[in-house]
C-alpha cells in the first residue's frame, strides 16, 4: 500500500495534465488563429469558463498520455544527438560487464570496488541484457525490488512520472512553437512579438529536456542503488 501512495494518485494525474497542456494550447491556436499575443489572450478571456477548463484538463491528460511513445523517441533522439546518456552510471555497467570474466566468483565481492560488486550482483540476481537492450535492465530491477518488498520502486516511479511530464513538456513546447509559426504565416501580423515568443518556447523546451534527463537518471539511480543495498543487507 505504501508503494501505491507514491506511485499512483493525484500527483500522477496532475503531472499528466501539465505535460499535455502545451498540446492543448497548440490545438487551440491552430483552430483559433490570432494576429497578436494580446488578441490570443482576449480570445482565451472571452471563452474561458469552468466547463472549458475541465475539458481542457481532460484533453490535456489524454493528449499527454497519447504522445508518450512519440516523446520517448524524441527524448532518445536528442540524447543521442547531444551525446548524453540517460543512465545514472552512463556506460559503466556495460563496460565493467565486458571487462570482468564471465566466471568471476561472487565470493570475492568484499575485495572489489563498488562498480564491480554492483555488476556481479546484477549478473547473479537478474542478469545483464545486451547493449541494445539496456532499458530492459530497469524492468528487471523494478520487478526484483517489488518482489523483495523494497521501497525503491516507489521513489523511482515518482521520478519517472516527473521525467515523463518534463519530456512531454519539452516536445509540447516545440509543437506549440510550430503552431505559432503556422499562425504567423496565416495572419501575417505582429512578427517580432510572435518570433520572440517562439524563441522563448524553444528555450523552455531546451530547459524541460534537461530536467527530463535529470529525472530519468534519478529514476535509474533509485533502482540501481535500491537493488545494491537490498542485496547487500
Amino acid at each position: 500500500m505504501e508503494q501505491l501512495k507514491f506511485a499512483l494518485g493525484p500527483y500522477e494525474i496532475f503531472a499528466g495534465i501539465i505535460g499535455g497542456s502545451p498540446l492543448v494550447f497548440a490545438v487551440f491556436l491552430i483552430f483559433n488563429p490570432a494576429g497578436s499575443l494580446q488578441e490570443l489572450f482576449l480570445i482565451f478571456k472571452d471563452n474561458l469558463t469552468t466547463l472549458l477548463i475541465l475539458l481542457g484538463a481532460f484533453f490535456s491528460y489524454i493528449l499527454g498520455g497519447s504522445i508518450q511513445s512519440l516523446s520517448w523517441k524524441y527524448f532518445a533522439f536528442v540524447c543521442d544527438r547531444l551525446g548524453r546518456s540517460y543512465f545514472y552510471f552512463g556506460d559503466m555497467i556495460m563496460q565493467k560487464h565486458a571487462q570482468l570474466p564471465v566466471d568471476k566468483p561472487l565470493g570475492a565481492i568484499a575485495d572489489m570496488e563498488f562498480e564491480e560488486r554492483l555488476v556481479l550482483l546484477l549478473r547473479d540476481r537478474i542478469g545483464i541484457p545486451k547493449q541494445q537492450q539496456q532499458r530492459w535492465l530497469e524492468d528487471r530491477l523494478a520487478s526484483y525490488l517489488k518482489a523483495s518488498g523494497s521501497q525503491a520502486p516507489a521513489a523511482a516511479e515518482l521520478h519517472l512520472a516527473n521525467h515523463i511530464m518534463y519530456r512531454n513538456l519539452s516536445l509540447g513546447f516545440i509543437l506549440l512553437a510550430v503552431a505559432f509559426l503556422i499562425n504567423l504565416l496565416r495572419t501575417q501580423s505582429s512578427l517580432l512579438n510572435q518570433l520572440l515568443f517562439m524563441a522563448l518556447l524553444l528555450f523552455m523546451a531546451y530547459t524541460a529536456f534537461f530536467r527530463a534527463l535529470s529525472f530519468k537518471k534519478w529514476h535509474n539511480r533509485e533502482l540501481l542503488m535500491g537493488f545494491y543495498f537490498s542485496t547487500c543487507r
